[in-house]
């Protein structure tokens, strides 16, 4: 029961780091990214490549790399290469485009991404995916386990803190004040690209760090670990926990992800076909639906937190000039 929590606490703590991060994109600027899983499998892979070694394939080779470096480094590196492909993608196709178009610009990245990974072997051993990825530590399961969640939890505390700064910084404010009303911000003399490119390669940098600590908690990863289906699942939790609060991203991973997740395994199956994976997504559809149709700012909507002592209010459109001028 005991390992069972921990490794449910951990699991939580990782989808966590990932719904901060998407929360930086989506919720303080409203970049609609939908390729947002896209970026944690390729931190994975990154951090494990880095770190195997000569490591041989089932079908004969080696893992492309082979390096052995440490798995701090492997792990930073993975976020800095998701980083940097979220500042190519954002620069050649998200720059221009914003709203429905941008959501289908991601969509398209996704499916690209994941053929290439899947279909071409030399790179990451295509749909038979990465095996054997070495533990952190040499110990027991249950100690491993520990130490991951003690490592997760203090990771997600500075990705937390920092969402915090940024919210509260005149960054923070500048990139909501773009999300209400871009044009007007242009108006007013702000570029609006350059900070957008910056919380995106942030948010995908965080997406990286996040997948490199999955890749080493389970020790393996496949094409089949980043379905589109994962990154509207972390979107649907942080319009369920509310978007554009860093507490809200927290309670909708560990509510919607991690909790309705699990009571899904109780739920009687349709006709003894329907496996737990279905079941889990009917059920997280239909909270994000009443969400929707009843509580649009989430269980912790953003006027909940405070901008230096002061109640924050949501940007109304009377507001937006206001707004832009606090940005300045």
């Amino acid at each position: 029961m005991v390992y069972y929590v921990t490794d449910l606490l951990l699991l939580g703590c990782i989808n966590s780091i990932m719904v901060v991060g998407l929360n930086l994109q989506y919720g303080y600027t409203g970049l609609l990214n939908f390729a947002y899983y896209t970026y944690v499998a390729i931190g994975a892979y990154v951090a494990a490549v880095t770190t195997m070694g000569r490591t041989a394939m089932l079908g004969g080779g080696t893992y492309i790399l082979g390096w052995t470096l440490p798995w701090y480094v492997g792990l930073l590196i993975g976020g800095v290469v998701a980083a940097i492909l979220g500042a190519v993608v954002f620069g050649f196709t998200v720059r221009r485009l914003r709203s429905d178009y941008l959501a289908i610009v991601t969509v398209s990245a996704a499916f690209i991404f994941w053929n290439i990974i899947n279909t071409y072997e030399p790179l990451f051993n295509g749909a038979t995916g990465l095996y054997n990825v070495p533990n952190i530590i040499s110990t027991s399961t249950a100690r491993y386990t520990l130490v991951m969640l003690a490592l997760s939890a203090g990771i997600l505390a500075v990705c937390v803190w920092a969402s915090r700064r940024i919210f509260r910084s005149p960054f923070g404010r500048l990139l909501r004040s773009m999300r209400e009303d871009e044009a007007v911000t242009s108006a007013f003399g702000r570029t609006s690209w350059q900070p957008q490119l910056w919380i995106f390669m942030i948010g995908c940098f965080i997406a990286g760090i996040a997948g490199g600590l999955f890749v080493f908690s389970i020790t393996a990863w496949s094409p089949y670990a980043f379905l589109p289906l994962e990154s509207f699942i972390l979107l649907a939790a942080l319009i369920v926990g509310g978007a554009g609060n860093y507490w809200g991203a927290l309670l909708g991973a560990f509510v919607l992800i991690e909790g309705l997740a699990e009571l899904s395994r109780f739920l009687p199956s349709f006709g003894g076909g329907a496996d737990v994976g279905a079941i889990r997504a009917i059920v997280i559809g239909v909270v994000l639906i009443l969400m929707l149709r009843y509580r649009r700012g989430g269980l912790i909507p953003e006027r909940w937190l405070h901008w230096y002592g002061q109640p924050t209010k949501q940007v109304l459109p009377k507001a937006r000039f206001a707004a832009v001028r606090r940005a300045r």
